[in-house]
């Protein structure tokens, strides 16, 4: 498919000019102001999501149903030892590999390539069941159970979705946040104690998700991260459209950058790899936004986020899924 290495002149005006009226650097007065005003712009233009999903599971085995009529598939695990237990929402990543959702953050031998090439070869769900905690990882909209026709079919979903009144992103927005509510109210899991963690487009949803669920108490986000209008610059793989969809809110985008969204989980600890000559988040890019969060955690009276970079560009080294368990071993 042919893609626009870059925007036409007038929308690259209209990106360099976005009013962001809604960032925390236009923000006046304190901290909570801003952040409520912020949250309710944001939650105006997500599909419904209040509550938590209505679920059962048998075994490993759990099926949810959300607000918006969906349901989705995963897994829900306990590891050994006698609960209640903390806990950690895994959220997948994109790959390109629709077939494998939630299995590719599983010992599944049907993710070995896909866990090889971005994992170190690793299955997050198996370390964090070994660190102690409860995973649960659903497949999302578009993957494994849920597939809808590849990166044609996503398309598609992302049209439709915005033809209803709603979005792509704000549906897996909604759907993570109504996961974690389910997860809070297992009496297997401490609802005090419950993380997300997640690589590329689980690393966006980690982060995301910190920032909309009260449930979600910290998160780790892995090489997701960064400002837009650095992401919509020429030969960036956000202008090519297709998976761009799934980080798009429509109704704010204009109005907010990834940073204040993230902004809104400051007051949970937060933790952020990145790699050096990931194709996806430029370096100067990952670090501006850093600095912007830091920014709004010390207005927020709360600690600046664990950050730090790594050499092996998009992916998730095991060094780095490592260090995102301790530090939710730490804060959970």
């Amino acid at each position: 498919m042919n893609t626009p290495s870059d925007l036409p002149p007038f929308l690259a005006a209209r990106r360099d000019a976005l009013p962001m009226d809604l960032s925390f650097a236009s923000a006046r007065g304190p901290y909570s102001v801003w952040a409520d005003r912020l949250m309710r712009a944001w939650r105006a233009g997500l599909p419904p999501m209040d509550g938590a999903a209505k679920g059962r599971h048998d075994g490993t085995e759990v099926t949810l149903e959300f607000a918006t009529g969906a349901t989705a598939s995963g897994r829900f695990v306990l590891p050994k030892g006698i609960g209640p237990f903390p806990a950690v929402l895994l959220l997948h990543d994109h790959g390109g590999a629709f077939e494998h959702g939630l299995r590719k953050l599983f010992d599944d031998p049907a993710s070995t390539e896909t866990r090889a090439r971005h994992y170190d070869g690793a299955a997050p769900a198996s370390a964090f069941l070994e660190a102690g905690f409860a995973v649960l990882c659903l497949d999302a909209l578009g993957w494994g159970a849920r597939q809808a026709g590849g990166y044609e079919g996503q398309q598609a979903l992302a049209a439709n979705a915005l033809g209803l009144g709603w979005s792509l992103a704000g549906l897996v927005a909604g759907e993570d946040a109504q996961a974690a509510a389910w997860l809070a109210k297992q009496p297997e899991i401490d609802a005090m104690r419950i993380g997300a963690f997640g690589f590329s487009f689980g690393g966006f949803r980690a982060w995301q998700v910190a920032a909309l669920s009260p449930d979600i108490a910290a998160h780790a986000s892995l090489s997701w991260m960064a400002c837009r209008n650095d992401l919509m610059q020429e030969n960036a793989p956000l202008l090519a459209g297709q998976s761009a969809f799934y980080m798009l809110h429509p109704t704010i985008a204009a109005r907010a950058d990834f940073a204040d969204l993230a902004g809104l989980g400051v007051q949970k600890p937060q933790f952020y790899r990145s790699g050096r000559g990931d194709r996806h988040m430029p370096e100067a890019s990952v670090q501006k936004a850093w600095t912007q969060i830091a920014r709004i955690a010390k207005a927020a009276g709360a600690p600046a986020p664990d950050t730090a970079m790594h050499d092996a560009g998009h992916t998730c080294p095991r060094k780095s899924l490592d260090e995102a368990i301790t530090f939710l071993s730490r804060h959970l």
